[in-house]
């Protein structure tokens, strides 16, 4: 007989979930245990069934997927979880391996690679598709941004100068120009525009917004 491996779904769309139990579930090897729609229900459903795998979409209603990983791996540090998400940033990517997801896979991934992704995660293996181990990689060779400097970035995007980002940040204008310098070195930027233009690319804006 085949011990399944026993999986929880998170994900805020009921249509999403539904498809992927029912899919999962044909598989001898894989039992859907129980389902979420928010990051509050994953934290209370993880430690309740403590599954072998939790398969989570990265944004949810009311925390991201970063916020909830870190959480449950917190108060269980074995825990394995995959990210399954729309959203393919390189930032995105690597602040999910960041906060100990086990690997990230995109939903337009084709059922075999999904299959075949779950299998390795759940037996403890990291689990990437071709895209987003592709965009993991570029990334790591990239330095990583400050939190102060993601919200210099997200000001920039905005089109504040310097003066109105040092009174929305609440730093001074020599302050603001030394962050702009940095962001100029790390990201290989021309101008303040570029930095932004850079930013919008990576998903950086993204990540900034979700984690304030």
């Amino acid at each position: 007989m085949i011990t399944p491996y026993r999986l929880i779904l998170v994900d805020d769309h009921y249509v999403v979930r539904m498809g992927m139990a029912s899919s999962l579930n044909l598989e001898p090897d894989f039992i859907v245990v129980d389902e979420a729609e928010n990051g509050a229900e994953a934290l209370a459903k993880y430690a309740e069934h403590e599954p072998d795998l939790m398969i989570m979409d990265w944004r949810l209603p009311d925390q991201n997927g970063g916020e909830v990983i870190r959480k449950i791996r917190a108060s269980f540090p074995n825990a394995k979880l995959l990210v399954l998400s729309a959203f393919e940033s390189e930032e995105t990517i690597f602040q999910a391996v960041q906060s100990g997801a086990i690997g990230y896979l995109s939903k337009s991934s084709r059922r075999p690679e999904l299959v075949q992704a779950i299998r390795l995660a759940a037996q403890g293996k990291p689990a990437f598709s071709g895209s987003t181990v592709n965009k993991l990689a570029t990334r790591m060779q990239r330095p990583s941004l400050s939190r102060r400097e993601l919200e210099v970035i997200s000001e920039l995007v905005q089109g504040n100068s310097n003066k109105e980002i040092a009174s929305h940040l609440e730093i001074s204008e020599n302050t603001v120009k030394v962050h702009i310098t940095h962001l100029l070195q790390k990201l290989r930027a021309k101008d303040r525009t570029h930095i932004a233009s850079i930013a919008l690319q990576l998903g950086l804006i993204d990540h900034t917004a979700q984690d304030r």
